[in-house]
């Protein structure tokens, strides 16, 4: 029996190496120092001092559970858990604080 011409190829074969195809520093983009000043840096805000921040805003803003319920359209349950500090709102919830009392998410308050 001859033997067949055919042989298999593995990905290693296909392409020669050539070292290293990144730049060692992913985030060096070659800016300069005038581009690394107009960066910001968001403050990072951890969950539980979410909670707290939302539990005392509710608190402050709102005369009772029930009144928040209605006010942000949740269940009753909802608005307990947000007071009691158990849960965050949603997204569309928090915006529609920050347009009721945007006077409450401009402060420089502590974060974290």
């Amino acid at each position: 029996m001859s033997q067949s011409a055919l042989r298999k190829i593995a990905p290693a074969d296909l392409a020669p190496r050539r070292g290293q195809m990144c730049r060692a520093n992913a985030f060096d983009r070659g800016r300069g120092a005038a581009a690394a000043r107009r960066v910001t840096v968001a403050p990072i805000i951890t969950r539980h001092a979410a909670m707290v921040f939302w539990a005392d805003l509710v608190a402050r803003r709102c005369a009772s559970r029930e009144e928040c319920a209605v006010m942000f359209a949740v269940t009753f349950q909802t608005a307990c858990n947000w007071f009691d500090g158990f849960s965050c709102p949603t997204g569309d919830k928090v915006m529609m604080a920050m347009r009721m009392w945007p006077d409450e998410f401009t402060g420089g308050g502590d974060v974290a």
